[in-house]
């Protein structure tokens, strides 16, 4: 299996689908890309994606980091800052910890633990603050 720059919301990142059995995808880039697994959490080639698994082996979510190059319709990428995402969105809404915007479910930017809910984006975090990862999970 190759990684590409495909995005899906709620559906696949860079090729990796959502509810999939983790034990295949592994078997799958492993033959091109340095993967490690631990407690619930696939890395594959130092962090560039990250994949989440249920007790079941099934994903709910992957992410990305910007060393890979993926960019969501110029809308959303690992590594944009909070002035980014106010520049390429009208609506922003914190959802299961993910920064979410114009209402595109099943994608956003993973927020902080400490400031995982605002009424507005710039509540807790200033407008240089980048975001390193994008994610998709399940609807």
């Amino acid at each position: 299996m190759q990684l590409n720059h495909d995005v899906i919301p709620g559906v696949s990142l860079a090729g990796i689908r959502l509810n999939d059995e983790v034990n295949e995808v592994i078997k799958k880039l492993s033959k091109h890309y340095n993967v490690t697994r631990n407690d619930g959490v696939v890395t594959v080639s130092d962090g560039i994606i990250i994949i989440g698994y249920d007790t079941d082996e099934t994903i709910y979510s992957v992410m990305c980091n910007s060393k890979s190059g993926i960019n969501y319709k110029n809308k959303l990428w690992a590594g944009m800052s909070v002035e980014d995402v106010l520049k390429h969105s009208k609506e922003q809404v914190a959802w299961g910890g993910c920064v979410v915007v114009d209402g595109i479910n099943g994608i956003g930017l993973p927020l902080p633990k400490e400031f995982d809910d605002f009424s507005h984006i710039t509540d807790w975090l200033s407008v240089d603050y980048i975001f390193e990862h994008l994610s998709i999970f399940r609807l």
